[in-house]
């Protein structure tokens, strides 16, 4: 007996085993209910995921110094419309602050 014939004697076994055996016998997928500890799992891999995302893609991009902080330019301009208009300066207010001062030295140094 040749190879060839070995190899197509064993086809025609393993197809018959496939074709003889009833549905029952099979494994069959079962699909559980995922618990709240594997969908929290799940959850955290995804953000984590999308985070390392995100960085590769902020690494790549421009930064700006604004306030001491490094930011993207969506940031900066995010920043920048929240930004509202200040108060232009009182020097009434000003002056009031500045005798506060003052007499918080004196009363500092005379005790």
């Amino acid at each position: 007996m040749s190879f060839s014939d070995h190899l197509d004697n064993f086809i025609k076994q393993r197809d018959k085993q496939s074709q003889g055996q009833s549905p029952s016998f099979k494994r069959k997928h079962v699909v559980h209910d995922p618990t709240n500890q594997s969908l929290a799992r799940e959850a955290m891999a995804k953000a984590q995921e999308e985070a390392s995302m995100q960085a590769t893609v902020e690494t790549k991009q421009t930064h700006y110094r604004l306030n001491g902080r490094c930011v993207t330019e969506t940031e900066a301009y995010a920043q920048e419309q929240l930004k509202s208009e200040s108060a232009p300066a009182n020097p009434e207010r000003i002056a009031y602050i500045n005798e506060l001062r003052k007499s918080l030295r004196l009363k500092k140094r005379s005790n």
